[in-house]
């Protein structure tokens, strides 16, 4: 019994001391091999090859959680490749083993400059050099913030010392090559990235960079030569790497920007170009990106190739799923507002009746904050989505009711009637009309309908991106449309509706040459559809950091002046409406407006000029009388001064300062507000 009891201890034992010892062995080879794993993955990154990397690194990462290299790497890899919130988990994890890595300090700081933190980017790159003064990934981290922010010369600066160091460094090579090609130092700029490829060899990143610039360049001065060329040096990165995302997403936006071009040239020559075809082209590289390239940036480019191939509903899922996955991303709202209204979709569709409540919610915020024109717009958008909405033109009513536009208020009522022929609303207007019984306007016999107003047309041509490559494909085209639609609020002036417009700014260039041609081409519309147009707005986009840019100059078109140049911007989920009224109230204060008498009176005038023009209860207004000198018989033009005692919604009733001047005063009589102009001539 004794012998047969140890006969089982013994075997037990051999049974656990075999366990424990291929246990042993098992770990021995799991670490081995997650150390080859991490030397092969630093292998890959080192020849770019992204994919392979970070399947080593997470294979390693997989048999020794602990191990901070290959967590590390993997960072690094997904960096590369663009997915940012998995790069963050990784360095975040790094930096829980260990606070003091200066890799992945650099690798927090890259992630925050591409998702525009700069301020946070430049923080952890300072923490880094405060650790390691001597890290060149470090310092072009902050040279790439800087660069990013629109801070070129502080960027230029770090990158110098960089190169002063290591005159091969490869990162600043190829920015400070991107910046040369921006200040139009093109040949600079080649000889920068010519050098990082003889430094890195036949580099898939390399040659897709020296695309760029030469994109870049097009861009810029519409060179087709450097069009070829840049295609040709995509096509060498995409040779050595077939799936590089950025060389296929940057073909595809080559294919857009081109096709663009090609459409302008038709548009001036009146030939014909097959949009369809060029546009599935740059579908197709935008498609061969999309596996590894999960950005905003590319789903936004794949919207506008499949609006150009006519495909209209990919075009507004695409849309829709950057606004669902970024509410705050004001480009992309506007756009999706603006291509559901113009292509027609159903007022039912139910993003157009969602993106209806979320404007109508902003109202409400603009209400608490006494936005009043921001309240304005906010329900018209609504409006203009949902137009069979009967709370919000009910609010739009009440709205135009406190700010005392009693003519559109009656007008916007009859619009309800028409649309809801229900007593309550007829009910409504009668009331409103009796109010208004006392009212200049009634009184002196006129209606909406009889009141001809004077009012400058403006055409509003979509913004240039002045040679950068945009986060949105045709931001500057979503920013014209608004632009123009915030114009329509005020009726100081008036500007070409959305779908006319449509017909003539989105097909025209402004930057470069081009300017003189699409000028040639928008007086020929203007006279060919006997459409009245005073002044151009055009300019250039910047997307800088956060906030959204704009360069305008405001063209008199009858004279060839330009009369102002300035700049507007702004940032958040309100950043489009924000750029729009302000850009809109620049030009009501920038453009010269008139009126003229309607009638007149025994001490004074009917103007038609009113509440909606600016024109309150005692506001000044200007007539320029013009006599003939008894001694030199040279004509005199002297300034009169008529002072309002009167006013509604798009009349006025004033009186000279001048009693004599009743003599001189007719329906013919023309009549300014009281304000400076200035002008200056396009050289």
């Amino acid at each position: 019994m004794d012998r047969g009891r140890s006969l089982i201890l013994c075997f037990s034992l051999c049974i656990i001391l075999s366990i424990s010892f291929s246990h042993h062995i098992f770990r021995g080879e799991s670490a081995e091999n997650a150390i080859s794993l991490n030397q092969s993955g630093w292998k890959n990154l080192e020849n770019e090859d992204y994919n392979q990397a970070l399947y080593n690194f997470l294979a390693s990462i997989r048999l020794n959680p602990s191990y901070v290299d290959s967590r590390l790497g993997a960072g690094k890899a997904y960096l590369s490749l663009g997915v940012y919130d998995r790069a963050l988990d990784m360095f975040t994890s790094v930096l829980k083993f260990d606070n003091q890595s200066v890799d992945a300090l650099t690798g927090v700081g890259m992630i925050l400059a591409e998702t525009g933190r700069f301020s946070d980017s430049i923080s952890y790159f300072e923490k880094a050099l405060a650790i390691k003064a001597s890290s060149l990934e470090a310092h072009y981290g902050l040279a790439y913030s800087y660069y990013k922010m629109d801070k070129k010369l502080w960027a230029k600066r770090r990158l110098n010392t960089i190169l002063k160091i290591n005159p091969y460094h490869f990162e600043s090579l190829l920015l400070l090559a991107d910046i040369k090609t921006e200040e139009g130092r093109l040949k600079e700029a080649r000889e920068l990235v010519e050098k990082a490829i003889d430094a890195k060899g036949q580099s898939p990143v390399g040659f897709a960079r020296y695309g760029r610039i030469l994109f870049k360049n097009y861009i810029l001065e519409n060179d087709e030569n450097s069009l070829t060329e840049a295609r040709e040096y995509y096509a060498k990165s995409l040779s050595i790497k077939p799936d590089y995302f950025i060389a296929n997403f940057e073909m595809g936006l080559i294919e857009l920007y081109d096709l663009e071009n090609k459409i302008y040239e038709a548009t001036i020559s009146g030939s014909n170009i097959d949009v369809v075809n060029q546009s599935t082209a740059a579908l197709n590289y935008l498609k061969k990106a999309e596996g590894t390239l999960k950005n905003p940036a590319l789903l936004y480019a794949q919207a506008v190739a499949y609006e150009f191939i006519g495909d209209k509903n990919q075009s507004a899922e695409n849309l829709l799923k950057l606004y669902k996955a970024n509410p705050s991303d004001s480009i992309v709202r506007s756009k999706l507002e603006d291509f559901l209204v113009l292509k027609e979709f159903k007022s039912a569709h139910p993003t157009r009746v969602m993106l209806s409540g979320e404007n109508i919610a902003l109202a409400d915020k603009s209400l608490r904050e006494s936005l009043h024109n921001k309240v304005i717009y906010y329900l018209r958008r609504a409006l203009l989505l949902n137009p069979i909405n009967k709370e919000v033109r009910e609010r739009l009513i009440n709205y135009y009711s406190i700010l005392d536009y009693n003519a559109i208020m009656i007008d916007e009522i009859k619009n309800l009637l028409r649309q809801y022929p229900e007593i309550k609303y007829q009910e409504m207007l009668n009331i409103e009309i009796m109010k208004r019984r006392d009212r200049l306007d009634y009184r002196e016999g006129y209606t909406l309908e009889d009141i001809q107003r004077d009012v400058p047309v403006v055409l509003v041509m979509n913004f240039d991106t002045n040679g950068k490559i945009l986060n949105h494909f045709d931001a500057g085209k979503t920013l014209a449309r608004n632009i123009t639609f915030a114009l329509h609020q005020n009726g100081r002036m008036k500007a070409i509706n959305i779908k006319d417009r449509e017909e003539i700014a989105s097909i025209l260039k402004t930057n470069g040459d081009n300017l003189a041609k699409s000028i040639k081409k928008i007086k020929e519309y203007s006279e060919a559809n006997n459409q009245k147009i005073d002044y151009i707005l055009f300019g250039d986009i910047a997307e800088v950091e956060d906030y959204i840019k704009l360069n305008c100059k405001l063209l008199d078109l009858q004279r060839d002046f330009i009369i102002a140049e300035f700049s507007e911007s702004t940032k958040g989920k309100e950043a489009v409406a924000e750029i729009s009224l302000s850009v809109a109230t620049r030009l009501y204060d920038i453009i010269p407006y008139s009126g003229h008498a309607i009638k007149i009176k025994e001490k004074g005038i009917i103007v038609n000029l009113g509440l909606f023009d600016g024109i309150k209860n005692g506001s000044q207004l200007i007539y320029f009388r013009t006599t003939t000198s008894r001694k030199t018989k040279d004509l005199q033009r002297y300034v009169e001064l008529l002072t309002v005692k009167e006013s509604d919604t798009f009349i006025c009733y004033a009186e000279p300062d001048n009693p004599d001047l009743m003599n001189e005063l007719d329906t013919s009589s023309v009549i300014y507000p009281l304000k400076n102009r200035r002008a200056k001539k396009i050289e």
